[in-house]
Formats: C-alpha cells, structure tokens, sequence
C-alpha cells in the first residue's frame, strides 16, 4: 500500500478518534458518527453537497432493514441527498466487499421509500431521524432526484454503483466515497501543490485563442472559448482547487443566478455562450503554440485559478456527473490574464472582485487567500496560551495541519508538535464563523449549516469593517475564548445526552450566554484560565433542558431543524423568563476589567463589580425591538408621561437597538430604561414586548 495513504489513514483516524472523544466516549457509534461528520464537512467544502445533517436511523422499515446516517436537500428543495456510512475502524486500507456494498446502497433506498410513506410517525418526536424523515415527507412531491452517497474508510474495489428508478419515477445515483477518493480529494487540495493544465494532453490540441494586444509590465491577456467537455475534466480532475482564489462557499447551484444556469444547461445547452458572461482566469506563465491553420494556441497553463465563474464551473460539473447532461453543444466565454507570481495576492482578489457582480453575496468570500484569513494564520502562529506550552492552529486550508505536523521529521519532534499544537486545539474557517456567530447572538444562523453560516458571517465582517482592518491581538484572544466556550457548550451538551439537534441547541446556549451578560462577560478569563468556570459550566447545563424545550415548544409542530433555522425562534427563546442568571454570578461576571486613564498617567485596569440587577435590566432591554422603543417615545411626547431626559433615553434605546447594541450600554442606563419600559406597562403604554 502507498506509504502517503497509510499516513493519511492514520491521521484521519486519529481525528475522528479525537471527535468521537468530544462526545465523551471513544467507541461504537461515536467514532462512526464523528466519521460521517468529517467526511460531509470535506465533502460540502469542495463543493460536492450542501448543508449536510447528521441523522442517524437503524431498523426495520416495513419487513427488510433500512440504514441511514445523515442526509442533505438543496436549496431548490428537489434534490435529496442520503448518506450511509461503512465504517471499518481499521486504521488501515480495508477492502470492503461488493456485498456490503450492495447493501449499504440499498438501505438508504428503503428508508427513502418509507419517509415517503409517513415512516416518521412511528418514531420518536424529540430525535434527528424523526426530523429527516419528516422533511423528507414534506418534500416528496417536490424531490425529482435523490443520490446515495456510500461513506467508508475501507477501500472499495466497485467505484461505480448502476443507477435505478422508483416505481414513481424518481431516479437514484449511487456514488462510493472510500478512502482512496477521500485520500486524492484532500491530496488535490493541499495548497503547495501546483495547477498545471497540459491542453494538449486533456483537450487533444491546443486550446485556441487570440492575445490581446497589450505590452504591459504586470500582465498579459489573451481571450479564449472553453468547451465545456474541457471545463468539467478540468474540474473533475483538480476540483475546488480551481477556485481557491474564488468563492468555495458558491459551488451548488443556487440562486436566481444558477437556477438560470442550470436551466440553460437543460434545456437550451446550445445557447449557453449566447447567455452566459464568461469566466475569468489567472495563470502563472502559459506556453503557446502555433496551430495548423496559423492562429495561436495555448499548450498548457500553470498556476491556473478560475477567480471568477465558480457557479459556471461548478454548474457545467454538477450538470454532466449527477444529471447526466450533454454538455457537448456547450461553450464558456473566458478571458485568461497571466500574472507574475509575486503579484497575484493583489490581483487575483480585485479580479475576483470587479467581476462578481452576479451575486452581491458572492462578495463575502475570496477563500483562504482574504487577508483576514491569512491575518489570523499569522495570529495563531504567534499568539501563545498563557503559560507558553501550547497554541491554537488555524488550518486556514484543508491539510495544512497534517502538513505542519509532516514537517515533524523524527517521533520526539511530533510528539513535541502534537503536545504543544494539539488535535483539539486546531479550528477551520468554518469553525471559526459558528464560534463567532453564536457568540454575536446569531444562533439562527448558525443553524443553517456551515458554508451558509461562514458565508453570512464574512459578508457581516466586510460590511461591518473597513477594508483596511485586520484582526489584532485583542481580537485573536476574544475568538478564542468564544471558541473555548462554543466547545465546552457542545461537551456539555453531548455529556446531557439529548437526542437530537445538539448542534442547534449549542448556538442557542452560547448565543444566550452572550446575550444574558449584556456584553460583560470576561471573555479575558476564559482566554487567561483556557477553560470556563465551573459555575458558568452549571449554569450552562441547567439552560441547555430549558432551551431545547422552547424551541420545542415554540415551533408548533413545524420541523425542528427548519424551525431553528428562523429568527423568530431566536426571539422566542429570549423571551424565555427561566433563562435567567443566578443571584451568585459566575467568575466571569462577577466583576470586569476596564481601561482608565488620568492626567499625565498611563492607563491602567481596575475591577469594577457588576450587580446582578444591572444584567437583567441589560438583557431587558435588548429583548425590545427599535420600532417598540420609537413607540414608547411617542406615547410618553403624547401623553405627557415621560419627561424630556426620559424621552431622550427611550430615543437612544431605539437607535441602539437598531444598530444591533453596538458599542457599550452602562449598568445605570439599562436601570433608567427598565424603569421606563415598566411605566409605559403600568400606564397602559407600549409594553415593549409586543405592539400596541
């Protein structure tokens, strides 16, 4: 066996075995379930699903077996995705036997028949299987093609399942991801190799083309057509790595954009040139030659990246493999800019950029190459814990971890790299924007899956900072802490053992931790201690059975999933009057640091004690819309009850709460506007919980 895919086995089995210990216990169903979660993250990273769930179900569906341990539905809602999972716990290249593979295709097939047949009804309400199997019957007559991913990390010999149909039509491909597919896929993405497209060798001749007439010192250009058959075996063979300097989050087809992308590509194949806009590429060096007829060709490309057409690529992809187009009447528009190497981080990103005016969230994400990326991979470089023994990894692209440690040469060097940079210290981008986005009070959000989620949260960062900011320290510290937070909320979750929707229910729990402290809590602490008190962890386990039990309760029978999926639940669980803290705050909310400076002096910190009334009357106001607090102003002007310094306070609650409570709101402002609010609901006013 390849040494490369033995070491890759290894490591990938060391990860899930570090997965599996998160939930507590290290054995049976753990390890399987943290498999199925890692490979659906790559999967959904390099474009080939969308917004995964783990859901497993085991059993009898009708008098035959039926297994599944996650599915996916896209954004169009008519294609399902289901994943089953053989999971061999080898630690080595396994073969895995036609057999098992016949029947790890044929089950997902019955529970699939059977979700259709109201299957859920016989389940248990409170679990992840009832919640797929309830989607699945909402959707049934809109689904059109349903695709079986077989997930195992033995080594199939049959890479290729026969697709079949329903009895209602409905047709179903099979599609085998072992480890071998898994070890190339992550191979290909690894960000020191280099793209090298020999033309010749895929496309049989030379790709032609006519350079533009251009003698600048930066970059030369030439325009070419690309046919689509060329497209789709370049992005069969190097896959996202395409698009490493393009938006990863954007490789389903979604959007009014795609949807008329994939509509072309259907029905009208023939005039895709005359629709679509083209792509943008940059390459290192191109080699030219001179073809038969005269013209100029291009011989191969190196260092080849699509910065803009990422939905074009993807779509040509997607349209050919699992809907089985023909895609040989297509052709794509493509301008080709050459760039020295040294100038591609400046220009590949505004390239990007200027281009991608399809899709304004498209925007949001220029991949790891963003500066804000690279800037916290320089942080967590630098930035040591308290005590200088350990740090945390950014892997600001897939591999980059596995390669860090590869660099260990000899077993004392990887041991001191695994001991000082460990597994359960390494976080990705998409890690990353859930510990952000649960603690910025956007549990809704995060709930809607991890490219969404990274996608929203980065369009938030551009929007909310200049493009010339960059993390600093200060900022490198707080995430971590809030990631320190996010994964001991998710321990505490798994250790409650609840039976379903433990990644919705963390967001909400650290969300509503954020959102009770009223932007006190001592994010400092927890980076100083690396771990959350013992009170907090209390009080975290106690609000975790509240929690799930309003989302429950408040969705009125409505999809679990979906349901969380919607601010209007974030709403409902801020309203929840047991959420509330405890007379004896915890560490971290005791007291607070502050920054003070005097005359002449240098700035200092002291403590200042926060009262447990002051968090309420926080928390009690940031539960009050804008447009209640401008309804507040009007009646106290109208009425004649609140003076000209309360109409004034009432004023600024609203501005506020309009901007998100941005910046910092004093313990003594929240006293006054509580006071108001309770006025207004004594005098008949606006309660400030609901319109009048």
């Amino acid at each position: 066996m390849n040494d490369e895919l033995q070491k890759f086995i290894t490591d990938f089995n060391a990860e899930v075995v570090e997965r599996a210990m998160g939930d507590g216990e290290c054995q049976g169903n753990f390890k399987e379930t943290a498999f199925t979660g890692l490979v659906l993250e790559y999967l959904e990273e390099y474009g080939v699903i969308e917004n995964p769930h783990l859901a497993y179900f085991g059993g009898k569906v009708g008098k035959s077996n039926a297994l599944v341990n996650g599915y996916a539905i896209n954004e169009e809602e008519d294609t399902l995705d289901l994943f089953s999972t053989v999971f061999v716990n080898a630690g080595e290249a396994s073969r895995i036997s036609s057999d098992d593979l016949r029947k790890s295709a044929e089950q997902p097939v019955r529970f699939f028949d059977g979700a259709c047949r109201e299957l859920h009804k016989t389940m248990e309400p409170a679990s992840e299987a009832f919640a797929m199997a309830n989607r699945i019957y909402d959707l049934k007559k809109q689904i059109k093609n349903v695709r079986v991913f077989i997930l195992t990390d033995g080594v199939s010999g049959k890479k290729e399942i026969n697709p079949m149909a329903l009895p209602n039509g409905i047709p179903i491909s099979f599609h085998v991801w072992d480890i071998e597919r898994l070890f190339r896929i992550l191979q290909s993405g690894r960000p020191q190799d280099e793209i090298m497209i020999d033309f010749i060798k895929m496309h049989g001749a030379p790709l032609p083309c006519i350079r533009v007439p251009t003698d600048l010192p930066e970059y030369s250009a030439c325009m070419a057509i690309l046919p689509g058959e060329l497209l789709f075996k370049m992005y069969d063979q190097f896959g996202a790595r395409l698009l490493e300097r393009n938006v990863r989050a954007f490789l389903q087809a979604r959007g009014k954009v795609n949807k008329g992308i994939r509509a072309t590509l259907r029905s009208e194949p023939t005039r895709f040139l005359a629709y679509n806009n083209g792509i943008s590429v940059t390459v290192e060096s191109l080699v030219t030659a001179i073809l038969p007829d005269g013209g100029l060709g291009i011989a191969s490309a190196k260092g080849l990246q699509i910065v803009n057409g990422g939905q074009t690529t993807a779509s040509i992809y997607r349209a050919k493999r699992y809907d089985k187009v023909d895609i040989s009447q297509v052709f794509v528009p493509a301008k080709i800019t050459a760039l020295h190497p040294d100038l591609l981080d400046e220009f590949a990103p505004k390239i990007a950029e200027y281009a991608n005016t399809q899709n304004v969230i498209q925007m949001a994400d220029f991949s790891s190459n963003d500066p804000f990326h690279i800037a916290i991979e320089r942080l967590s470089n630098t930035l040591w814990c308290p005590g200088e023994q350990e740090r945390w990894f950014y892997e600001r692209a897939r591999g980059q971890y596995q390669i860090a440690m590869s660099a260990a040469t000899t077993p004392a060097q990887k041991r001191q790299f695994k001991e000082r940079t460990p597994v359960s210290r390494k976080f990705t981008k998409i890690d990353m924007a859930k510990f952000l986005n649960s603690w910025e009070q956007r549990p809704h959000i995060v709930s809607m899956g991890g490219q969404k989620n990274f996608v929203m949260f980065m369009q938030e960062l551009r929007e909310a900072r200049s493009k010339e900011w960059v993390p600093d320290d200060r900022y490198y510290r707080e995430m971590i802490a809030k990631a320190i937070i996010c994964r001991q909320a998710y321990r505490i979750v798994s250790q409650e053992k609840f039976p379903a929707y433990r990644a919705n229910i963390v967001a909400y729990l650290v969300s509503m931790l954020s959102f009770s402290s009223g932007g006190r809590f001592d994010l400092g602490m927890v980076w100083e201690r690396q771990e959350i008190s013992q009170e907090t962890e209390d009080l975290l386990r106690s609000w975790s059975h509240i929690i799930i039990e309003g989302i429950i309760d408040s969705s009125g029978g409505k999809n679990i999933t979906e349901w969380c999926k919607k601010e209007v639940c974030w709403k409902g669980i801020k309203d929840i009057t047991e959420l509330t803290l405890p007379d004896i705050l915890p560490p971290e909310l005791q007291s607070r640091t502050v920054k003070t400076t005097g005359w002449g002096s240098k700035p200092e910190e002291k403590r200042v004690n926060i009262l447990p009334d002051e968090l309420e009357a926080l928390a009690r106001c940031k539960r009050v819309e804008a447009e209640e607090w401008m309804r507040i102003v009007a009646w106290g002007r109208e009425t004649g009850i609140l003076d000209t310094g309360q109409r004034k306070l009432v004023s600024q609650m609203g501005n506020r709460a309009a901007e998100g409570w941005k910046g910092d709101l004093s313990g003594k402002q929240a006293l006054e506007a509580r006071k108001i609010l309770n006025l207004a609901e004594e005098q008949g006013g606006p309660t400030g919980t609901k319109p009048l």
